[in-house]
């Protein structure tokens, strides 16, 4: 018998169906074609610089237009002009956005504009802190509104509800409160890889279930509450056993995306149902989703190593003309061509030596899955999903943190002495070991991407222990390195204020002359 989790699931794609299907005939919003093909083309530019994975990039480019419009515009409603920018872009598809989105975009910025005007009080730096998380909450608003995640939130309820009715919490006691948020967290991070606007924002929809819909009359009490909700946003993502829960999910989000292939893979509702309610039917459809997730999980990874070569490749370069060369020969005066080599060769060799190392799962790996699914689907096979709360770390935690405290000291030493006998000067060992540290957090990002549909347990040996114990703190600081670039990064900034406003006022220039001299040629009879 199928589990009631996945009876409403069938339920709600049931619904979103006949959403879809009666929003076909509405009026379309369109861009000119030319102008739409030079945007496209320099977006596609740009994220070789700034790459990110397919739905960051789209957030972040509504943030940029977003913030670009508000600042620039004197229109009554910039709505529309987003919209476009989206569609020129590329992110969006000419002639597939309703008409109707406009109102409901606009709808956003007005709650926007009506928090911002009604925000008082604390001190100036307090002030623009909230409202720079208040435009990055909207931008993420307006992403949600032109590409409505219906099936990401379907599947995230279904992994939601399945580990909290069958879960098991060991080693301690949890609230109810504690549980929903830090579940909802981990789903959110782990099955649909959201980033920390995204998950502040569907955190703030979770507390507030009307936000995006606030009334002229709540706008002044929302405002002023806004501080404390930002607040406990914070202390929810930064709950001590926030990473017990994300290991938790992490652990079995290959279930429920092969489930969202197999209904992704259904041509509506009754298939659906009948491909779940039979199990030699879900057997293939399982093995059928797994096959293409695969080879698309595969090519994804292949695009993301290839564009961290390339992106490692043009960063490093633009760093030694930028930074490194003048300091060496202005500061220094010790400039050396090999060196400069080399610091710009190894950081991108290092990345494809990383990559080339990474293993997609083994044959064995889909029968495991497709054993999960089967467990979730099916309410006569219920599964315990295992929280176990670490014991707080006495003497041992203390020696283990001394230790691993020791080693990051010794394996910077050396790799500084070793660059000093290559002659590295002051500015090399600093850029090297920047770029190299990026490369080692960049490659654990993308080997753990590789374990996306795997449920195989990877066994380890002595080789790869050592290296992990000595490669850990170079990683650490990639972290960190790769924080920091997440909140400021120079060359992103510097093109977003160069070359990206000049280019989208060009890209609306040409439209608006296609436009003028497609109206003057229909002006001849």
């Amino acid at each position: 018998m199928i589990s009631p989790v996945i009876k409403e699931l069938v339920n709600k794609t049931r619904e979103s169906l006949a959403k879809k299907s009666a929003s076909e005939g509405a009026a379309k919003i369109h861009v000119d074609e030319i102008a739409s093909r030079v945007a496209a083309f320099y977006e596609k530019v740009r994220n070789i610089i700034d790459y990110q994975e397919e739905h960051l990039l789209r957030r972040r480019f509504v943030h940029r237009v977003f913030r670009r419009r508000m600042i620039l515009s004197l229109e009554d409603s910039i709505a529309e002009s987003i919209i476009k920018d989206t569609i020129r872009s590329g992110h969006l598809p000419n002639d597939s956005v309703p008409e109707s989105k406009i109102q409901d975009v606009q709808k956003v910025i007005e709650n926007y504009g009506c928090l911002l005007r009604n925000l008082n009080g604390g001190n100036e730096g307090r002030r623009e802190a909230i409202t720079e998380w208040l435009r990055k909450i909207t931008a993420s608003a307006i992403e949600e509104e032109l590409f409505p995640p219906i099936k990401d939130h379907m599947i995230a309820d279904l992994m939601f509800f399945t580990l909290k009715d069958h879960l098991v919490v060991k080693g301690g006691t949890l609230t109810e409160e504690e549980i929903n948020s830090q579940l909802f967290i981990a789903v959110q991070k782990a099955l649909l890889r959201v980033d920390e606007d995204q998950l502040h924002y569907r955190l703030l929809k979770f507390v507030y279930p009307q936000w995006n819909t606030v009334s002229k009359e709540e706008c002044p009490r929302i405002a002023k509450e806004l501080p404390a909700i930002r607040e406990k946003i914070e202390k929810l993502t930064d709950h001590p056993l926030a990473p017990m829960f994300y290991r938790l999910c992490d652990r079995y989000n290959t279930v429920f995306y092969i489930l969202s292939d197999v209904i992704d893979e259904e041509m509506g509702y009754e298939a659906l149902e009948k491909s779940l309610s039979n199990e030699e039917q879900l057997q293939q459809d399982v093995e059928i989703a797994y096959e293409k997730r695969f080879k698309k999980e595969k090519k994804r990874l292949n695009r993301l190593a290839f564009l961290s070569v390339l992106s490692f490749f043009i960063s490093k370069i633009a760093v030694a003309i930028a930074i490194e060369i003048p300091i060496e020969m202005r500061l220094v005066n010790g400039f050396s061509l090999i060196n400069t080599i080399i610091n710009i060769a190894f950081p991108p060799f290092l990345m494809f030596l990383i990559v080339t190392s990474i293993r997609m799962p083994s044959s064995e790996n889909v029968d495991l899955v497709l054993e999960e699914v089967k467990n979730v689907v099916y309410e006569e096979r219920p599964k315990k999903y295992v929280l176990e709360i670490p014991k707080k770390k006495g003497l041992m935690g203390s020696v283990v943190r001394l230790f691993y405290f020791l080693v990051f000291i010794i394996s910077f030493y050396y790799l500084t002495l070793l660059l000093l006998k290559l002659n590295f000067n002051a500015a090399n060992i600093v850029i090297f070991t920047f770029f190299t540290a990026l490369v080692a957090a960049t490659g654990v990002k993308l080997n753990n991407r590789s374990k996306e549909i795997s449920l195989e347990e990877k066994k380890s040996t002595i080789l790869s222990f050592l290296v992990d114990v000595f490669a850990l703190p170079l990683i650490t600081l990639g972290k960190w390195i790769i924080r920091g670039l997440a909140k400021f990064n120079i060359l992103v900034v510097l093109i977003n204020l160069i070359v990206e406003l000049p280019f989208q006022l060009f890209v609306e220039f040409l439209e608006s002359l296609r436009g003028f001299i497609k109206s003057k040629k229909e002006e001849i009879n």
